[in-house]
């Protein structure tokens, strides 16, 4: 209900058009969600905080399901009146006038593709207008207009307005999208229909503002946002989360004798990992040095699986053994199974119970659970002993491996226990590819995928014009190659990723969840690359892309054999609630690595962790069944 009177008591909101720059497939631009409701709703309560009674909404373009959207809505208490406007292709002059034999008194006029803070409303909604014909919200922050190329523009002298438009030579402020208007604004509407066709309000309020009948109310710094691109959707929904973290907690009052003292300390310098590339070293590690001149008389641990230990331990090792080193073999179980906290737990007493010093050396000798539990282990031992990575599998060599992400898995999905740690070096040999099973090369594909798609879109070009076998040692080693440069590359400016590097979350959001949930039954791989075809709607979505980003994605992932759609056991439901445990979600929602474009990452405001609502994502994934 009503909080206070209010001087203004309707209010008209334009909802017809279409919102082709944003471009939201299966949903009318006012009925896009920002902060987890359709902006239109927002429009509304805040009107019926500010003390407005009834709302005129004019509707054309999916008009039913805007109507159908606020018909009932539970926390409309607002009286609402629908005008069908069939011409909204006229403009927006054309879609208020549509609402005429409706308003004969003063009233306000609301965008449905604006947000308002509730001061903003309650301004307007309480503007007297004298003896002025119109009153409009006026943004003077010009540095904090998040699209001021795009925006109108307006010149003042004072309150009173003096023209407006989106190329002016005196800019003082911007429109806010926000009126307080009097019934004669119709007439100006279709004088200005009749002179200008299609006519935009801003033709209308420029007459206005020259015949000196238009006035000002500013922002004062209170937020607002036009919701009209795919890039102001996020910028206004990163605004939306950063405020609910801000005041979610009350801040420290502190008086004079109870203000604490502040010190602060920096630590740490840039940790440097070699990466070498050598064929045959894996038979004979004496054609490489894998263990630091100052390690040389520590205890020197080899951690492998059943498998690589059975086609490589013995000559590994031994060639350890030979060139000196006190060198022990650990042998785990394949995959994902040894990437718990229990056997983490029990490696780690075995090795202590081996003995270690504080120069000893974990040599990871394996595929991505290897690498991952060794260097987990590594980077707890002593609070951090000497790693070295030795992937035996694509994914590994390609990904998993050229890394400082270490870790196991929980109760609850993959990879929510472990740190960054840097190896003293990783050295991939591309000879152990020869005796990979057959499913293994596509599994490792699919990171060369989404290196290709988010980092390099000539690396793109190459993989969907090979017409070769994805077998052929030439094409892995050069892929291995190149990865490792893209790779490095991402982990010299990001290593954390939390910018550029975000990159290598591409595909993992919903990955993780699909691959965790089908009980490791589909692999890493198979697991991102449906992820990676989630993520191309989830942009699609939102606007950042088209229709052809979805096809490039099926094209080049079809191509190497993997899976672009989602088991059917596998539940909405569950998919949401293991995204909970991904480490880019916070308590405000989603948020996930999108491209934009072939080989580009999309940022918004210089962040590339974009966040995505439920409604959006469940839409992706039902789309990928």
């Amino acid at each position: 209900m009503p909080s206070k009177s209010s001087s203004l008591s309707l209010a008209l909101i334009p909802a017809a058009g279409r919102g082709a720059r944003l471009d939201r497939p299966a949903t009318p631009k006012p009925l896009v969600d920002v902060g987890g409701r359709p902006i239109i709703v927002d429009v509304l309560l805040r009107l019926q905080e500010a003390g407005i009674e009834r709302a005129v909404v004019v509707v054309g373009y999916a008009g039913a399901e805007i109507v159908r959207a606020l018909t009932n809505h539970p926390l409309l208490k607002v009286e609402l009146t629908f005008v069908e406007h069939t011409g909204w292709q006229q403009g927006l002059a054309s879609s208020l006038l549509a609402a005429r034999e409706h308003i004969d008194e003063p009233f306000v006029l609301a965008m449905a593709d604006h947000l308002f803070g509730p001061d903003l409303v309650e301004r307007i909604a309480h503007a007297e207008l004298g003896d002025d014909d119109a009153v409009m919200l006026v943004d003077q922050n010009l540095a904090g207009i998040y699209d001021l190329k795009d925006a109108v523009k307006v010149g003042l002298d004072g309150l009173r307005v003096l023209d407006l438009g989106r190329s002016l030579d005196q800019v003082d402020g911007v429109d806010a999208g926000l009126f307080a208007l009097r019934a004669s604004i119709f007439e100006v509407l279709e004088q200005t229909l009749c002179e200008i066709e299609p006519a935009d309000l801003t033709d209308a309020v420029r007459a206005l503002a020259k015949a000196g009948k238009l006035r000002a109310v500013f922002t004062d710094g209170a937020p607002w946002h036009d919701i009209d691109t795919p890039s102001a959707l996020i910028h206004a929904e990163m605004q939306h989360r950063a405020t609910l973290r801000k005041t979610k907690v009350s801040r420290p009052i502190f008086d004079g004798a109870t203000e604490p003292k502040s010190y602060r300390f920096t630590t740490g310098k840039a940790a440097e990992t070699q990466v070498v590339i050598q064929r045959g070293f894996v038979k004979n590690p004496e054609r490489l040095q894998l263990v630091p001149d100052q390690s040389a008389s520590s205890p020197v641990y080899v951690f492998t699986d059943t498998r690589v230990d059975a086609l490589y331990g013995d000559a590994f090792v031994g060639g350890l053994d030979r060139m000196g080193y006190d060198v022990r073999r650990i042998v785990m179980a394949e995959g994902e199974e040894s990437k718990t906290l229990a056997n983490y737990a029990s490696l780690v007493e075995r090795v202590l119970a081996g003995g270690i010093d504080e120069r000893s050396v974990l040599i990871s000798l394996g595929g991505g659970a290897v690498c991952n539990v060794c260097g987990f282990i590594a980077s707890t031992l002593y609070r951090g002993i000497g790693l070295v990575h030795v992937p035996t599998t694509l994914m590994a060599q390609c990904d998993a491996a050229i890394s400082h992400k270490q870790g196991v898995n929980g109760d609850r999905g993959k990879n929510l226990v472990g740190s960054y740690y840097a190896p003293i070096a990783i050295a991939v040999d591309v000879e152990v590819l020869s005796t990979l099973e057959d499913w293994l090369i596509p599994d490792g594909l699919s990171e060369v995928i989404k290196h290709a798609l988010g980092q390099d879109p000539a690396y793109l070009k190459f993989l969907l014009d090979y017409d070769g076998s994805m077998f052929d040692r030439d094409f892995l080693e050069h892929v291995v190659q190149k990865n490792i440069e893209l790779k490095c590359a991402l982990m010299a400016i990001d290593a954390k990723e939390h910018r550029e590097g975000m990159v290598l979350q591409y595909g993992h959001s919903v990955g993780h969840p699909v691959e965790y949930l089908s009980g490791y039954d589909l692999n890493h791989g198979q697991s991102v690359a449906i992820g990676m075809m989630v993520a191309a709607r989830v942009a699609r979505q939102l606007g950042a892309c088209g229709d052809d980003m979805i096809e490039l994605h099926r094209r080049v992932i079809e191509k190497f054999e993997l899976p672009t759609r989602i088991p059917k056991n596998i539940e909405v439901a569950d998919i949401l609630a293991t995204m909970r445990y991904n480490k880019r979600y916070l308590t405000e929602g989603t948020r996930m690595a999108l491209i934009d474009a072939p080989g580009h990452l999309w940022s918004v405001d210089d962040d590339y962790a974009i966040p995505v609502s439920d409604g959006v994502l469940i839409e992706a994934i039902l789309a990928s069944y």
